[in-house]
């Protein structure tokens, strides 16, 4: 809408279409572009990619998932300014935000920007017993991503118990995603509702996936999810899209997690081809789909005797 209040066009397509949407790009010269890293990944694949006038834009942005570098670099050869940050429906759009010229990587990478003084962003302890907001986190330690301010939307049509869920008796809205705050803005490290527990310890699926992602050249898309594992009660596993044409092992994936404390580290590795990752209706990894998958395939390990008589925790 502020495009339209601004004075300017929206181009809209109704279903995304990678090659689709690079025409679009081109033929109504468009100049700002924003996707979620998926959408922006199908549409680097096309083989006819590089063919396409995309000389118009002039800013691009990027929200919903985790990338890499290489992610942000590919996207600063697409416009000279690039973005991000953290958007929510139940905000009616961008509630964190930061942008920086093409080359300033560092900036993007940093995480998803700051808040605005008219809509906040706390960290806070989960939501009380009473239906009031727990307490605020100190700076750098993890906990809820909470925002109050006039952006919050009245609450879900008909559904009370699940907008008593989401919005606190003191305004507080809790989107359902777990972060931190420091000087450099905000950090998501993953949904509450994904959090895996092996041995008793926290695993934010986005640390795992961020450190997957910085394999350079191989990795196009990653999702960590739990399954339930007799010694340690849930442990990792990691559903890996691979970039086209390119060679990726287990062997290279274990070697790479030697980094992460042993605890995080994926336990299965799931290797898809490119474009072979599963995604919802908005074109972000599923993590409901992925996570079946793993059990699917957890399932015949254990019943093969390899999953739940084996675990190593050494570094």
């Amino acid at each position: 809408m502020s495009t339209l209040f601004g004075g300017g066009s929206a181009v809209l397509l109704e279903i995304f279409d990678a090659a689709r949407s690079l025409r679009a790009i081109s033929e109504h010269r468009v100049e700002l572009l924003g996707q979620i890293p998926a959408m922006f990944n199908l549409e680097w694949m096309l083989k006819e990619y590089e063919r396409h006038d995309l000389s118009s834009l002039k800013f691009a942005a990027y929200g919903g998932n985790a990338v890499s570098r290489p992610f942000v670099e590919k996207l600063a050869t697409m416009a000279p300014v690039v973005g991000t940050g953290l958007g929510l429906t139940e905000c009616a759009g961008f509630c964190t935000y930061v942008q920086a010229d093409a080359e300033e990587h560092e900036m993007i990478l940093a995480g998803l920007g700051v808040d605005m003084p008219i809509y906040p962003c706390t960290i806070r302890k989960p939501m009380r017993e009473d239906g009031k907001a727990g307490d605020e986190m100190p700076s750098g330690e993890i906990g809820h991503v909470c925002f109050r301010g006039p952006q919050t939307f009245p609450g879900y049509v008909g559904d009370p118990a699940a907008t008593a869920k989401t919005i606190s008796r003191d305004g507080f809205l809790y989107t359902g995603d777990l972060g931190r705050k420091d000087a450099k803005g905000l950090h998501l490290t993953g949904r509450e509702k994904w959090v895996i527990k092996p041995m008793g310890y926290q695993v934010f699926p986005g640390d795992v996936e961020a450190h997957i992602l910085t394999l350079e050249g191989k990795v196009a898309n990653c999702v960590a999810v739990g399954v339930p594992h007799e010694v340690v009660s849930e442990a990792v596993v990691a559903v890996v899209e691979k970039r086209p044409e390119v060679e990726l092992s287990v062997v290279e994936l274990d070697r790479h997690a030697r980094s992460l404390p042993s605890y995080m580290r994926p336990r299965h590795w799931i290797i898809l081809e490119s474009g072979k990752m599963p995604l919802n209706r908005v074109v972000k990894p599923d993590y409901l789909r992925a996570q079946e998958m793993a059990r699917q395939e957890i399932a015949e390990l254990r019943a093969r005797g390899e999953w739940d008589s084996d675990y190593v925790t050494s570094e």
